[in-house]
């Protein structure tokens, strides 16, 4: 388990003082793929770098399973971090090494013999599909391969946690897809717990099931990603899911709407889980008087969930129309006005 109990970080320029970070505080429990999204300058790198103290907090503290890792003596420090692998966006390869010898520098470092090196460098070569890239260099891979070399690499010292920091940033979509699910991977069949930072929210509804949203320093959301994907609060949190879910009306259909005489109400109604796949606008039109037509519809799997968004238009009278709220409510869905 990681917990940021109370993270705050300040540095000092000649001319101002920065706060990187404000009274941040998360969990991250074991076995979680957890990610951290928000824009550049949220703080997000500055908090992952803590996990292995690579920045220390000016107040608060990491806990790694209830070890205060700020409070520690150098060679304990060692000790936690032989643990923690990183995997970096700029792949941090050393292009005069081979595949190999890239892999193997924490063993080396870590004074493993010859036999230990080679049966460990062969084992991760096989699991990121590179046996045959032993001997190449850097500079003979493309972008996808040279990311799994970094991932073997921080996979060398049987690490329990892995920090990727913008791992797939510099890639194209089909080859980020390849990496997440390398990441899945490493998740399900090594049990190593993942803290992902990113603003790519694709990378988050993709692999993770937990996620904290930040903003000037500090955590404005938080929870799993079906929860916050199905009901985000905060204004930059809606702006990231809806690049990937959009929940608006086209601006086609709303001119065609404001030209109408009818009496109506416009809702957005989100189905989650078994709810999404219940005939809940069959219904509504056999039971009740009124109207419906669907302005936006769509939906998308998280978590192995389905989350069902539906912007409705309710055509008929204001009684009628109450009607079908109260059934909606009845139904457990959420929903709000959709004023254009």
């Amino acid at each position: 388990m990681i917990q940021f109990m109370d993270i705050s970080k300040t540095f000092q320029t000649k001319k101002d003082t920065i706060h990187a970070l404000n009274h941040v505080s998360l969990t991250i429990d074991d076995g979680d793929v957890f990610g951290i999204i928000g824009f550049s300058g949220a703080g997000k790198s500055t908090l992952l770098r803590m996990v292995n103290a690579l920045e220390v907090p000016t107040t608060g503290h990491v806990e790694i399973d209830g070890k205060n890792i700020d409070a520690l003596s150098h060679k304990e420090l060692r000790g936690v971090r032989k643990k923690i692998g990183m995997v970096f966006q700029q792949f941090n390869l050393l292009e005069s090494k081979s595949v190999y010898d890239n892999i193997a520098i924490p063993l080396r470092l870590n004074k493993a013999d010859t036999v230990q090196i080679r049966n460990t460098v062969m084992k991760l070569l096989q699991f990121v599909n590179l046996e045959d890239k032993a001997d190449v260099y850097p500079g003979q891979l493309s972008g996808g391969q040279k990311q799994r070399v970094g991932i073997a690499r921080a996979l060398a010292t049987n690490p329990s946690i892995l920090l990727c920091d913008e791992a797939t940033s510099a890639l194209d979509p089909e080859t980020t897809d390849n990496i997440l699910q390398l990441l899945e991977r490493i998740n399900k069949e090594l049990h190593i717990t993942i803290l992902i930072v990113t603003h790519e929210i694709q990378v988050i509804q993709r692999i993770c099931n937990k996620v904290a949203v930040m903003e000037h320093g500090q955590v404005v959301e938080q929870g799993s990603v079906l929860d916050v994907f199905s009901n985000p609060q905060q204004n930059i949190t809606k702006r990231f899911i809806q690049s990937v879910i959009p929940d608006t009306i086209p601006n086609t259909v709303i001119e065609k709407i404001r030209a109408q005489k009818d009496n109506y109400k416009i809702v957005k109604v989100r189905f989650l889980g078994d709810k999404a796949t219940d005939n809940v606008l069959y219904e509504i039109n056999q039971t009740f008087d009124v109207q419906t037509n669907v302005l936006f519809a769509s939906v998308n799997e998280l978590q192995k969930n389905v989350l069902g968004i539906f912007i409705l238009q309710i055509i008929g009278t204001d009684t009628a129309i109450q009607h079908v709220m109260d059934y909606i409510d009845n139904k457990g869905l959420q929903w709000q006005e959709v004023i254009i």
